[in-house]
């Protein structure tokens, strides 16, 4: 097999003897495999005994039964008219006002990190998770903050991940207070690895057994249906797994998608235009691969970090906070691009407001940070050891007009 750049120096000879657009789409489809049937909308197929876990995660995903002070649900971070995000630079978490349609508070306290969209997040490519990347499957282990997860009785990975908000203190254990703290504080913040998911089981069977609404009920009945009569947090989690994967069923056909499957009018020729520079000289698909549109790996663009941080003095060190490697310091993972027009706002801290903002930042950084507000003396004296961690291959993007530009984000558009 001839290497990748023979195929991409006879690419750009394609343009030179007038091969037309289709003609060099045709090419890049073929090079890089791509599928006419993407796998962000091919969820992984329920068994018949596994299918009643469906209605227990809609439950799960939609109410807040297992959340600390009853005012977070996965539901409110992943809205179905933002594709599944919340529109938000940074998600918010508990401390939302239950009475007014879970709006936002002065009380309400921040998640510094962008909400990532669910789709596509149950294809079978699809194996590390979070921006850090701390649920990882690899080699037939699932790597996670409590342990292994299949020991513990999840099914895959997206399982695993699915629960972690429900561990955090930030987003659904609640408050802590001399005088009024919850259950699921109490019993599961302390903990940790797999002593934090024994916790967790406990609470859950608390809340099981003690408490009586609709919700509570309806659970009890998926659970039972699905011959689950002592849910744990794996059950739990496989649950919203499978609701998760049932959210894909209603991925539209993007014109991308259209085009990959034979139809040539899907796109405009500016978009197609755009393509051939996001496989080529852009070099998007370098991070931006397979049909996810991601390589699932870890890579650093030198976001500033804003205000808000997980980390000491507000920072954001990324996959660093997992391996403890410093060569990790502010990479994050390649976020898959499905959908990705409706996602806004971008980065891993939501810096970015439009898709032009961050395509033009993985260009060139210096017009974004020449009108940037830099938060603190701090965040400006230090800004040069993130600056110089920016992956090199973004060294060889070779964009050189706005038309280019242009081009590039139609295309975007139409994924």
């Amino acid at each position: 097999m001839k290497p990748l750049l023979y195929w991409l120096l006879l690419l750009a000879s394609f343009k030179a003897f007038g091969i037309d657009t289709d003609q060099q789409l045709d090419l890049i489809i073929k090079l890089y495999g791509l599928s006419s049937s993407p796998a962000s909308c091919q969820p992984k197929p329920l068994s018949s005994e596994k299918a009643p876990l469906l209605e227990a995660g809609e439950i799960l995903f939609n109410s807040s039964i297992l959340s600390g002070d009853n005012d977070s649900s996965c539901s409110v971070c992943h809205l179905n008219d933002k594709h599944l995000t919340d529109g938000l630079p940074i998600a918010a978490g508990i401390g939302r006002d239950t009475a007014h349609d879970n709006s936002i508070t002065s009380s309400t306290v921040l998640v510094p990190r962008n909400a990532f969209t669910l789709f596509g997040r149950n294809s079978s490519e699809f194996n590390t998770f979070f921006w850090d990347g701390k649920v990882l499957e690899r080699d037939g282990e699932i790597y996670s903050p409590i342990g292994n997860g299949y020991k513990l009785g999840f099914e895959s990975a997206l399982a695993v991940a699915a629960i972690l908000p429900l561990l955090a203190r930030d987003e659904f254990l609640g408050k802590q207070s001399y005088f009024d703290s919850t259950v699921h504080f109490d019993s599961i913040n302390k903990q940790y690895y797999d002593s934090k998911f024994q916790a967790a089981n406990g609470v859950i069977s608390n809340i099981l057994a003690n408490h009586n609404d609709v919700n509570i009920n309806a659970l009890k009945a998926a659970f039972t249906k699905a011959e689950i009569y002592s849910p744990t947090l794996a059950d739990v989690g496989n649950a919203l797994a499978a609701f998760i994967g049932k959210l894909n069923d209603a991925c539209s056909s993007s014109s991308w998608e259209s085009y990959i499957q034979g139809s040539t009018d899907a796109l405009s020729e500016e978009q197609k235009r755009g393509a051939i520079i996001f496989f080529g000289k852009g070099r998007c698909s370098g991070c931006h691969t397979t049909n996810l549109f991601s390589d699932l790996q870890y890579h650093s663009l030198g976001v500033p970090q804003g205000q808000f941080g997980p980390y000491i003095h507000s920072q954001d060190v990324g996959r660093a906070g997992v391996t403890y490697l410093p060569e990790d310091r502010y990479k994050f993972r390649t976020p898959p691009l499905i959908g990705v027009s409706r996602t806004a706002p971008y980065g891993h801290n939501g810096m970015f407001s439009g898709l032009r903002d961050i395509v033009q930042f993985h260009i060139n950084p210096i017009p974004f940070l020449s009108t940037y507000q830099w938060s603190g003396e701090r965040e400006r004296l230090t800004y040069g050891k993130l600056l110089s961690s920016r992956s090199p291959m973004l060294g060889y993007i070779t964009i050189e007009s706005e038309e280019e530009l242009d081009s590039l984000i139609a295309y975007l558009e139409a994924l």
